[in-house]
Order: structure tokens, then sequence, then C-alpha cells
């Protein structure tokens, strides 16, 4: 029997909650949607990171964020390599990149066949940069006037768009012989969320720049953000992640028209999610580790699949590769920290043991640890060692009430897997 390919697809800063399987109504995702009626869905799915440096160490390489020196410069030679443990085992292995943070600058080619980093090059008007320039930029009549003369005016792509990295993963199919193992990381669900080709008529950048820089304000200078500020984000969110559920639809039809559909695994997951106000600020703050954050869309498509299998057991992104391993059929490299999950669905494979789950922030001597059970949720800050938080997640989901003082018992015990990943 031939070995199985596997796609492994992150979606930077998609929250669950926006998925039509994850009960969104009415579904704006109708292509991952079918990816799940045939596949494994996880509803409890913890990133190891709050931001895409902490979680990517977690992910591909099933070491803790803090662990080998820390996420914030290049990616250790220490950590434990799966993607080399694949080419040993005879798989072709190719990375198509989207962000800065997760390119050959970081380390991400090391042990890829084919790496490709995507950047668009573009940069922002001059005006921008200006003093009175942000003014001009907000009004509709300055992108008229540039339209006339051929003069580009939008802001500049931050970030290359979904189509252009279905397009460089199906072409490498079409030229490789199998298995294979495939990354892509798709970042058009990120802030700015604009799609900026779309930008064609002057109101439109006019208001693109009203949104850059208002939320910009509001992040950093504490401007406000009203009901119909966040409705409008909130609206852009969802059409970034809409218009890349089309572009992972591409990719899941060419699967087919292939005939690979047969023989490949399909991972899909985010980095983390977005605070959209819950705990009064926008984005993925670094020291954010709420579930809003930590709380991520996890799927998994077998080909011998034909009914959607949903597991409510807690997991974590660290247990991606070891999973992709046992499903590849190679020998996982010694110093991995996760566990398979496939005995969650295959009773043949032995048994998953449910643990903890560790959400990390790490930035240089700024050290925060979310450690996560089905029931409490408990953060430790090295800035505030002696004000820990602890919610009970089945009492307060949305996390507004710190129980930490009330609960000294269940505050101890936590803290022993801080004291474990320090």
């Amino acid at each position: 029997m031939s070995r199985l390919n596997v796609i492994f697809l992150t979606i930077d800063t998609l929250r669950s909650d926006r998925l039509g399987c994850y009960g969104f109504i009415p579904s704006i995702t109708p292509n991952i949607d079918q990816l799940a009626k045939t596949g494994i869905r996880f509803t409890q799915a913890i990133t190891g990171g709050s931001w895409t440096q902490a979680a990517f160490p977690v992910m591909l390489t099933s070491t803790y964020a803090s662990m080998h020196g820390g996420c914030l410069g290049p990616l250790s030679p220490e950590r434990p390599s799966p993607i080399k443990a694949l080419a040993e085992n005879g798989y072709a292995t190719a990375g198509f990149s989207t962000s800065p943070l997760l390119s050959r600058s970081y380390g991400y080619e090391t042990c890829f066949e084919h790496f490709v980093d995507l950047t668009p090059g573009e940069k922002d008007p001059w005006l921008r940069s200006v003093k009175g320039g942000h003014h001009l930029l907000k009004q509709p009549v300055t992108h008229a006037i540039a339209g006339m003369m051929g003069v580009r005016t939008r802001p500049a792509k931050i970030y290359c768009p979904a189509s252009e990295i279905t397009d460089q993963i199906c072409r490498w199919i079409e030229g490789t012989n199998g298995p294979f193992f495939i990354w892509g990381h798709y970042m058009d669900v990120h802030w700015p969320y604009h799609l900026e080709d779309s930008l064609t008529q002057p109101s439109q950048i006019a208001q693109a720049w009203k949104d850059v820089i208002h939320l910009h304000d509001a992040n950093w200078n504490g401007a406000e953000i009203t009901p119909q500020q966040r409705a409008h984000y909130v609206e852009l969110y969802e059409q970034a992640i809409a218009d890349t559920d089309r572009q992972l639809g591409r990719l899941f039809s060419f699967l087919v028209d292939q005939g690979l559909d047969r023989d490949t695994i399909i991972v899909l997951v985010s980095d983390h999610g977005e605070e959209l106000l819950e705990h009064g600020r926008w984005g993925h703050w670094e020291d954010n580790l709420y579930d809003e954050i930590l709380k991520v869309p996890l799927i998994i498509y077998l080909p011998d699949g034909n009914k959607e299998v949903v597991i409510d057991d807690q997991v974590s992104t660290l247990d991606l590769m070891p999973t992709v391993l046992e499903l590849s059929g190679c020998p996982s490299p010694p110093g991995m920290k996760g566990s398979s999950l496939v005995p969650l669905w295959d009773a043949n494979a032995g048994k998953f043991q449910p643990r903890i789950a560790i959400g990390e922030m790490w930035r240089d001597a700024w050290h925060i640890i979310a450690v996560r059970t089905d029931k409490y949720k408990y953060i430790w800050d090295n800035r505030r060692p002696e004000r820990p938080w602890l919610f009970d997640l089945n009492a307060d989901p949305e996390e507004k009430e710190n129980i930490a003082s009330q609960n000294p018992k269940v505050v101890s015990k936590l803290h022993v897997y801080v004291e474990e990943v320090l």
C-alpha cells in the first residue's frame, strides 16, 4: 500500500466560531465545512502560542515555545524536525509561507526540499509618510485624482493573497511524484483584512485608509471603537475568511481533479484566534491568553473517511506533528513533547491520555503561561507572579471572573505545570 500524501494548511488568525462547521450562521465557509463533513473536527483544540512566533514552533516541531532558547529568533537546530523525518522516509517536502515571521530569515526553510517566501514587495504611497498625508488618504477625492494620473494609492499589500499561494501549491503538486508533504500558510485573515485587489473605487480606498489609521490609533493610542466600527471590522474579517475559503475550495477541487483526494491527508488549523473586543482590545496581542486567542479550529481529513467525526476531548497543537508522522508511517524524532491523536478515532491505535494544554506568550524576559484543563484556565505572568488568574471555563466561558483567590488548591495544582515549562 502506498503512503498517504499530507497537506498541512495553517490559516493565520482564524477563529473557529466563524466557521459554519463550528456553528456560525449563515455559513461563509462552505469548502471548509465540506472538509469537516467527511473529516475529524476537534471542538477543543488549543494552540501552544498566543501569536505567530510562539505558535509555530509548537505546531511544526512539537516542542514548547519557550524551549531551546525561546521563539523570537530563528528556529533552533536543537528542536526536533518532523519535516526532516518525513524527508528521510521518502517524502518530497515543500513549504509555502506568506508571513515574514515564518520565512527563511527565521529558519523555516530548514529541511524542506522546496520552500517559497511569498512577499508582495509593495510600499505604501508616499503620502502616508508626510505631514497631513493621513488626512488626504482618507479623502475619496485624493484617490480619484491619483487614479486619473495612473498612481496607486490603496494601502500596500502586506501579505500575498490566498489565490497566489493556492496557485503555487497546485503547480508544485503537478510536478511532483508522491508521496509528498506540503505546508501552506495563509495570511488573508490577518489584519488589515482588506482584499486589496478589490479596492478599485476612490471611496473604497479612502475607507480602507480610515480603517487602517483608526484601528492603529485604537490599539496604540486608546481611540474608541464604536459598535458601528466594530461591526464594520468584523464584516471585513469575515469577508477575508470567505475569500480564503474560496481559494481553499480551488485547492480541494484540484485534488479531486487529479485523483489525489483518495490518498491525501489534509490538516487544517489556525495558529491563534483574534480578539474582537471581548476583553477590551482588538487583534491578538501577545499577552492575551484568553480562549478567543488560544482556542483554534482543527480539522483532519482522512481519505477513507465518509462521515463527520467530532472529538470533544481537549487536544493541543503540540500533538499535530506526532499525528502526521503516525499517519505517514514515519518514526518520530526524539525530543517531541506531543502525542499522536490517532487513538481518539482509531480504537486499534492504543489509548489517548487526556492532559492539560499549555499556551505561552514568550517575549525575552516576559513570559506568560496558560494552563488549560477541560474545566479550568490558569494564567501566570512572571511580571505579576503574585496575581495569577483562574477561570472556571464551565461556569464562566467568557473568562470574566478571576477566582484564583477563592481556589488556592486548584492554583497550586495547576502551577506545577508552569514550573515544568519554565
